[in-house]
C-alpha cells in the first residue's frame, strides 16, 4: 500500500479525530445509567473514510491496515480496550462497512 503525501495527512486528521472521540459513547436515547455504549458518530465516520483511504491505496486488507494505525496509537474501543484485530473487524462488519462503499 502506497498513500499519497495527500491521503497520508488526511489519515494523519483522522486518527486524531478517532483519538479524541474514543472510548465510550452512550447514545443520548438511551437512560441515565445505561451501559450499552457503542462508538460515537465522529469516531465511525473518521475510521469509515481511514478505511476507504486504505482500500483505494491498494491495501489488500484495510481493516487489518486500520488496526494497525488503532494499535500505534493507542486508540480505545467503546468499552476501553486496546483495538486488536478483533475489534476493528467487529467494527468494520457493524458500523463501516456500508459507509466506506460510500467514499468510493
Amino acid at each position: 500500500m502506497k498513500l499519497s503525501s495527500k491521503d497520508h495527512a488526511r489519515a494523519f486528521e483522522l486518527i486524531e479525530i478517532c483519538k479524541k472521540y474514543q472510548g465510550e459513547y452512550i447514545p443520548g436515547d438511551h437512560g441515565s445509567g445505561s451501559w450499552a455504549t457503542t462508538y460515537s458518530n465522529q469516531f465511525i465516520e473518521a475510521s469509515a473514510e481511514m478505511c476507504a483511504i486504505f482500500k483505494r491505496s491498494g491495501s489488500n486488507l484495510p481493516v487489518f491496515t486500520l488496526s494497525q494505525y488503532f494499535k500505534n496509537a493507542g486508540i480505545r474501543s467503546c468499552r476501553g480496550s486496546m483495538m486488536n484485530i478483533d475489534k476493528v473487524e467487529y467494527l468494520y462488519k457493524t458500523h463501516l462497512k456500508n459507509k466506506v462503499e460510500q467514499y468510493k
